[in-house]
């Protein structure tokens, strides 16, 4: 049960979904390919827009716990890209699908998936 979860998780951190109406501190998001190798490349604030429109795509399907507007997950954006580097600081040539791995195993630990 627990994996299919996860695997469910990983499946919307995956999915594509854009918009031009983000709020300005998402604007840096990276959309696709997201490996270590970019994840690590990244300015802290490209961090925390990534994380930020992986929690939109997770809000948008339904799949979290936050009761809040998109606009205002910030500070859940960025506890979520501190667990994401915590998780990838290990390892080396981490492929973009098991970052989305690691991201949706985040989205769980910090409680924000439902």
């Amino acid at each position: 049960m627990y994996a299919k979860g996860i695997a469910v998780v990983a499946l919307g951190l995956a999915l594509a979904g854009c918009g031009d109406d983000r709020p300005e501190w998402m604007k840096a998001a990276w959309e696709h390919e997201v490996d270590q190798q970019r994840w690590h490349d990244s300015k802290p604030y490209m961090k925390v827009a990534t994380a930020g429109l992986w929690l939109e795509r997770l809000k948008e399907q339904g799949m979290l716990t936050l009761d809040k507007p998109v606009a205002e997950m910030e500070p859940e954006a960025k506890e979520l890209a501190d667990c994401i580097d915590a998780a990838l600081s290990g390892g080396s040539g981490i492929g973009a699908d098991q970052v989305s791995r690691f991201s949706a195993l985040c989205v769980q630990r910090l409680g924000f998936a439902g």
